[in-house]
């Protein structure tokens, strides 16, 4: 009697109709892909991802019902991975290691390749300061103005860091203050 394996592809309707893989099912095809292609460093970095996806949803049961982290989730520990690459840029240039930094700064395209088109600062800060208008702060800077602002704003941790957007914020109304 043959055994007769199920796979399913995993996949994410938009707004126009169309059907798209999920990152997940991109990723796994991505590992065949750079064996074809005997891309080394490209395999070592997705199963890098997919590894740190796998650690991730074990330690934290955030899953979909089918096991299979969604989009945002992959993005974090995407930018997690990025996080690191970028410490270690750092500390291998401290170190004059050009070796290092090269072969970290590869990876971390490689990385960044994953994620959606991230939203400039300028985009950002307009976004701030349409909420800072909508919700009439003005005066002096409180820690409460902060907190509603960063409630209120709608951006996703895969358009932009949330440090980022944090810190846009509070240069926004900084600079409210200093107007007054």
């Amino acid at each position: 009697m043959p055994v007769i394996y199920a796979t399913h592809k995993l996949s994410i309707t938009s707004i126009s109709g169309e059907t798209k893989p999920s990152l997940f099912t991109k990723l796994k095809s991505e590992i065949k892909d750079s064996m074809k292609r005997k891309d080394q460093m490209k395999l070592n970095v997705v199963r890098g991802i997919l590894s740190d996806i796998t650690y991730a949803s074990k330690s934290v049961s955030q899953t979909t019902t089918d096991g299979v982290p969604t989009d945002q989730e992959i993005y974090v520990t995407i930018n997690r991975a990025i996080k690191r690459r970028q410490e270690s840029i750092s500390r291998f240039s401290q170190a004059g290691r050009k070796d290092l930094v090269e072969n970290e700064q590869n990876e971390l395209n490689i990385l960044v390749s994953y994620l959606p088109e991230q939203m400039s600062e300028k985009e950002i800060e307009n976004k701030v300061k349409k909420i800072v208008k909508k919700l009439g702060i003005g005066g002096v800077e409180d820690s409460k103005d902060f907190s509603r602002v960063m409630k209120e704003i709608k951006i996703e941790r895969s358009e932009a860091p949330m440090k980022l957007v944090a810190d846009i914020v509070k240069k926004v109304l900084s600079d409210m203050n200093k107007k007054e």
